[in-house]
């Protein structure tokens, strides 16, 4: 038995590469695609690209395993099929329920992995990322360049003269939306810190509110003003908090029961795996990968609809999944071999 496995293993291993690496690239030149839109809004090295790349690696595997082992799957049982070695196996006593033990062992283990994935390592890797757009956003508005216009610091436009060596020298913001009148503040030094919030220092200045025909001054020693932007803040969440959320956010349950039928989808859809790759030659005859595209597409055409309009409820569709895959396996394969 250890050699019928070592040999089911190298057919399954040899098919499963044919199209984890075309799917595997592909999804990748998307993804870069979609990175490359964000050097738009900030600015990034090729090392820090690649750093992107690390943090959506997972939702890439977590896409390409499962298309790639079903067909896989299917490709090699009908490659066995088609040199009627599935044959040569049932004469000798070995029937197709051996077979699928074989492939419900390494559909197990994806099946976890999966979860792993969609469950634990995407989370993380999502938040890492939207970490490394905010502090790179916030690194930019850091990057202020003297003698410059256009620069802002939250709703102020901001102006410096030069820098010196503790800050920056002779500075002026001026804000039109503060308090629905004309503000304008003057310091002769500054310095631009990222603790806690983005924040700026002034000292030694003056401040100047204008409404019609009346003209504040305020004179002081230091004034501190925070960036209070919403997109300058990031809280990192662990796993079980995040998917806390998902009973009180709808989406975030959406996102929970969508990652958890695409984990599942190995297992569940064994029995499909078998009754498309398991046949005789002379009687059946191709469209054996377009009834493979198709039953993966009814799946997660299925588990993307009900998901969103039943939230957790549409778990229950894995089982039922499963079932109707049992009762075509056994009408299709069982019967007959």
């Amino acid at each position: 038995m250890s050699k019928l496995y070592r040999y089911l293993g190298d057919q399954l291993f040899g098919s499963f590469l044919s199209f984890f690496l075309p799917l595997f690239g592909i999804a990748s030149l998307l993804f870069f695609i979609k990175l490359v839109s964000v050097t738009a809004v900030i600015q990034i090295s090729f090392w820090e690209l690649m750093e992107l790349y690390l943090f959506i690696l997972p939702q890439i595997l977590f896409f390409t395993l499962p298309i790639s082992f079903f067909a896989a799957g299917v490709g090699a049982l009908h490659r066995l099929s088609f040199e009627y070695e599935t044959i040569a196996l049932f004469s000798l006593g070995i029937g197709p329920g051996r077979i699928l033990a074989f492939f419900r062992r390494y559909a197990t283990l994806l099946s976890l992995a999966l979860l792993l994935l969609g469950l634990i390592l995407i989370p993380q890797a999502k938040q890492l990322y939207k970490g490394f757009v905010v502090y790179k956003k916030v690194q930019a508005k850091i990057n202020i360049k003297p003698s410059e216009f256009g620069h802002h610091f939250g709703d102020w436009y901001l102006f410096i003269e030069k820098k010196g060596t503790e800050g920056y020298e002779n500075v002026a913001l001026y804000n039109q939306k503060l308090q629905n009148q004309e503000n304008f503040i003057i310091a002769q030094k500054a310095k631009i810190d990222n603790d806690k919030g983005l924040k700026l220092s002034l000292h030694s200045g003056h401040a100047y509110t204008y409404q019609p025909q009346k003209l504040k001054q305020i004179d002081f020693e230091k004034l501190i003003l925070y960036d209070t932007s919403a997109s300058h803040f990031f809280h990192y969440k662990d796993p079980f908090i995040y998917w806390l959320e998902a009973l009180s956010n709808h989406r975030r349950a959406y996102d929970l029961t969508l990652f958890v039928l695409f984990s599942l989808f190995p297992l569940v859809s064994l029995y499909f795996l078998a009754a498309l790759g398991i046949h005789n030659p002379r009687y059946e005859k191709g469209n054996i990968f377009l009834k493979s595209l198709a039953v993966m597409a009814l799946y997660f055409g299925i588990s993307f609809g009900i998901s969103k309009a039943l939230s957790f409820w549409a778990l229950i569709f894995a089982p039922i999944w499963l079932v109707a895959g049992l009762l075509y396996y056994n009408h299709k394969i069982a019967k007959r071999y």
